[in-house]
C-alpha cells in the first residue's frame, strides 16, 4: 500500500516529531530506505535526531537512534499493508463491523458506515469510550442518522461543492456537543453511491493523511459493497426509493431522512421517467451509470429491466435532464416512457407503472398504425385508456392516472373545505363547455360564471382545447367524485399524500 508523508507522521504520534508536509503530500511512497531512492522515505541521521524525508514533505524524529527510527518507519509500512489486507479480507465477506474496527488502529478516531438511507451498517465498538456528541448516541440508540444531522450536513457548502464526488470532505458544526466536526466520504462505484464513512474528531484534529486514508478507504470498499447489494437479496436495500417502487412498506422515519438528505419535499413535484432495455443489460447498466454522472441530483434505480429515473421538477432543471435522457435513448435504439406530473413520493409505485404502460401503449398503437413514429412515450396520451382498462376495483393506481389537473383541483377542495372550483369546472364539462347551460344548472349569473371559469382555466397544467384532453379531465373529475361517494377514506389518504403506516 503506498502511502504519504501525511499519512506517516499520524503513526508518529508518541514521538517527539517536528514535520513540515506539504498540503498535497501525493500518495507515491513505498517503502523506508536508508539511501536515497524514488517514492520512498528517505531515513538519515541528523545530530540525535533522525530526518525523514519523502515526495510532499519531511519530518525529524528528536532524540532517536537511526537503526530504531529506520524500523519504526518501515513498520509503518507493514503496518498500513497488514490493515488494507485485513480491510479487503472483511469487504469480501461482507464483515463490515470488521472493517469498523480494525479503522480504529488506522485513524484513532470513531468511525460510523452509512448505508445510502443513512442506516448504520456498522460502528466504532470501543467499550470504554464515552459517546462523542449527542448525535453519536442518537445513532447508537436508534441505528439511523438524526434529522437533524442530515440538515445540517446537506445545508454545508462543502457538501454541495462535492456531492458527487468520490474523494473526502470536511464538515465543521458549531455546537460541538451536538455534533463533532468530521471528514466524510461517499463509497461509490460505477457512479452510483452505496453509503457513506464519517470519521469524528474525538481527541486529536483530522489532517490531509486522514482525508487521504479515508478516501482509500471508501475506494476499497465500494466494489464489495456493490456485489453485497446485487448479489445478496436478502440484503438491506441502500435506496428507500427502490423498495417504494416496489411497492414495499417503508419505514416514515428512513423515508423522511432520505428526503432530507436530497433537499426534496413532499410538496415538491415529480415526474418518473423509464426507459425499457428489452432485456439488454449489459447496455442497460452501461447507460445507467453515464445518467449517474451526468444527473447527480436525479434519483437512478435499476428494476425489472427498466431504468427508472425520478425527477424532481420542482428543484432541478427538468427541461435539460428530459433532453439528456432522450439523448440517450435515441442513442441506445431504446424506448422512453414519461407519467404524469404529481406531487410527493407517497404513491410513486403507481406513477413507475405509468410510465412502464406508456411503452407498452406507445408500442401498440405504433404497430397498429406505422405512420406512427417515435421512441418517447407520455403517459398523458393513454391515461385515458388506462382508465378504462383497469375500471374494475379500487386501487390508488387509478387515482394516479387521473388528470394532473382533476387531482390539483380536488386536493384543494379536500384541503379549504370547498369544491366550487372543482365542482364548476365538472359541471361545464359535463354541458360541452357551454357557458348558459353551465350557469343555469349552478344558479349563477354568466358573467360571474364566466369570471370563475377564467381563473380556473388559467390554474391548468394541460389544454381543453381538444376533446381527448376534455374527456380526460371530465372522466377524472367524475372518478375522484366517485371515489368521494364510495371510497371516501381512500381518496382522503391519496389527498393527505401521506406514507401508510398500517
Amino acid at each position: 500500500m503506498q502511502l504519504s508523508m501525511w499519512m506517516i507522521a499520524n503513526q508518529l504520534a508518541n514521538f517527539d516529531i517536528e514535520t513540515d508536509i506539504q498540503k498535497d503530500a501525493p500518495i507515491v511512497l513505498r517503502s523506508a530506505r536508508r539511501a536515497y531512492a524514488t517514492e520512498c522515505v528517505h531515513v538519515m541521521p541528523t545530530g540525535n535526531d533522525v530526518l525523514c524525508t519523502g515526495d510532499g514533505g519531511k519530518i525529524l524524529i528528536r532524540d532517536i537512534e537511526i537503526e530504531y527510527a529506520f524500523e519504526i518507519i518501515q513498520s509503518i509500512f507493514d503496518t498500513y499493508d497488514a490493515w488494507n489486507a485485513d480491510i479487503l479480507r472483511s469487504a469480501a465477506h461482507n464483515d463490515f463491523q470488521a472493517i469498523v474496527n480494525d479503522s480504529w488502529h488506522a485513524f484513532h478516531s470513531p468511525i460510523i458506515l452509512f448505508n445510502e438511507d443513512f442506516k448504520v451498517l456498522a460502528m466504532t465498538e470501543i467499550p470504554d469510550m464515552d459517546a462523542p456528541d449527542e448525535e453519536w448516541a442518537y445513532i447508537k440508540e436508534n441505528g439511523y442518522s438524526s434529522y437533524r444531522a442530515i440538515k445540517s450536513i446537506t445545508q454545508d457548502g462543502e457538501w454541495r461543492k462535492h456531492r458527487g464526488k468520490i474523494d473526502a470532505q470536511r464538515f465543521h458544526f458549531p455546537d460541538k456537543k451536538k455534533m463533532s466536526s468530521c471528514i466524510s466520504a461517499a463509497v461509490i462505484h460505477d457512479n452510483v453511491r452505496y453509503g457513506r464513512i464519517n470519521v469524528l474528531e474525538k481527541d486529536r484534529p483530522l489532517n490531509e493523511g486522514d482525508m487521504q486514508l479515508l478516501s482509500h478507504l471508501a475506494r476499497t470498499i465500494a466494489p464489495y459493497l456493490s456485489l453485497y447489494y446485487m448479489k445478496d437479496t436478502n440484503a438491506e436495500s441502500y435506496n428507500v426509493f427502490l423498495e417504494m417502487l416496489k411497492g414495499h412498506h417503508t419505514e416514515k422515519r428512513v423515508f423522511e431522512t432520505r428526503m432530507a438528505y436530497k433537499q426534496w419535499s413532499q410538496s415538491d413535484t415529480y415526474v418518473v421517467m423509464v426507459i425499457d432495455f428489452q432485456g439488454d443489460r449489459c447496455v442497460m447498466r452501461m447507460c445507467v451509470q453515464q445518467l449517474a454522472a451526468q444527473l447527480p441530483n436525479t434519483e437512478l434505480t435499476l428494476l425489472e429491466g427498466h431504468v427508472i429515473a425520478i425527477v424532481n421538477k420542482t428543484r432541478d432543471d427538468y427541461e435539460n435532464i428530459r433532453r439528456i435522457i432522450e439523448n440517450m435513448v435515441a442513442n441506445c435504439d431504446k424506448y422512453l416512457g414519461v407519467s404524469l406530473p404529481f406531487e410527493g413520493l407517497t404513491w410513486v409505485q403507481h406513477y413507475y407503472h405509468q410510465a412502464a404502460a406508456a411503452i407498452q401503449y406507445g408500442i401498440c398503437f405504433q404497430n397498429s398504425n406505422p405512420a406512427r413514429e417515435g421512441s418517447v412515450f407520455e403517459f398523458y396520451d393513454y391515461a385515458a385508456d388506462y382508465l378504462y382498462e383497469t375500471a374494475s376495483g379500487n386501487d390508488c393506481s387509478q387515482l394516479c392516472a387521473c388528470s394532473p389537473d382533476a387531482v390539483s383541483l380536488v386536493r384543494e377542495s379536500y384541503r379549504d373545505g370547498n369544491d366550487e372550483r372543482s365542482n364548476t369546472l365538472y359541471i361545464y364539462l359535463k354541458n360541452d363547455c357551454s357557458p348558459s347551460r353551465t350557469a343555469q344548472e349552478m344558479h349563477l349569473h354568466k358573467n360571474t360564471l364566466l369570471y370563475r371559469l377564467k381563473k380556473i382555466m388559467d390554474s391548468l397544467q394541460y389544454p381543453t382545447e381538444d376533446k381527448y384532453s376534455r374527456d380526460y379531465l371530465y372522466g377524472s373529475l367524475r372518478l375522484l367524485w366517485l371515489y368521494q361517494l364510495k371510497y371516501p377514506k381512500l381518496l382522503a389518504r391519496f389527498c393527505e399524500n401521506e406514507l401508510d403506516q398500517d
